[in-house]
């Protein structure tokens, strides 16, 4: 069953919990928890999926033939409000499309990138690297590198992007807002199709050891880990896990 699929049969059920009596406590709290999994399901990201359950057990303290009090079912009505507006949005979320980016697209384009990069390389690579990293860094690197760049859109919006030369996939970035509705797989799946279209029989990309959540998210596509190397970057030496995977036209 899909995230969507999964986000529908909960949604389904969400006025019906809202009105239920305390007697219907557990099965609300296993909804609940189906609930966060499509949320957190974007790339399968077990961080996200304890601190939602860690969010949920103190609004529900025990785990099973438990009661709602009357102090915290306000709580409880809250958090449901807020992921029904949730669901929501993934379930009217406009379908993906796929186009090569354009000079206009630079500026979204180094937002992303930016913000996507200090999430996932933080603490992960040389100080050194961190400082070069700037803002106006990002401005630049995205205008030049508009011919090699795939924007998705959602809308009229550009959620994220991918960079491919030759059999490398460079760059993978989504805005965060978009997580959580298969942008990225469709942004995974183009880039892997690039690669086969460049003539190649293997993609690869280097992803830093401690960009934990990348690295569940490339596993989950079906990369493998082919082993550590250092990715030279703005001539700084940074330790990496080639990831690679077999691609067919």
């Amino acid at each position: 069953m899909t995230t969507r699929d999964q986000a529908r049969r909960a949604a389904t059920d969400l006025s019906t919990l809202l009105a239920a009596e305390s007697r219907a406590g557990f099965t609300w709290q296993q909804r609940m928890w189906q609930i966060a999994a499509c949320l957190c399901a974007d790339a399968t990201d077990d961080e996200a999926m304890r601190a939602a359950r860690s969010r949920f057990e103190a609004v529900y303290p025990g785990l099973r033939d438990f009661r709602l009090s009357p102090r915290s079912e306000p709580s409880a009505h809250e958090r449901l409000a807020t992921l029904t507006a949730r669901l929501h949005d993934l379930l009217h979320m406009p379908p993906v499309t796929l186009r090569r980016a354009r000079a206009a697209d630079a500026p979204r384009i180094a937002m992303i990138w930016h913000t996507g990069w200090r999430d996932g390389h933080l603490g992960n690579v040389p100080d050194e690297l961190i400082a070069a990293r700037t803002p106006d860094s990002f401005r630049a690197r995205a205008a030049e590198r508009v011919p090699d760049t795939t924007v998705a859109e959602v809308g009229d919006v550009v959620a994220g992007f991918v960079m491919v030369v030759a059999d490398e996939v460079e760059q993978v970035y989504l805005d965060a807002s978009f997580r959580g509705g298969g942008v990225a797989d469709v942004l995974l799946t183009e880039a892997e199709r690039l690669v086969a279209t460049n003539g190649h029989g293997v993609a690869w990309l280097a992803v830093v050891p401690g960009n934990a959540r990348a690295r569940r998210f490339y596993e989950r596509s079906g990369w493998k880990d082919d082993g550590g190397f250092d990715y030279v970057a703005t001539g700084i030496h940074v330790p990496c896990r080639r990831y690679v995977k077999p691609v067919s036209r």
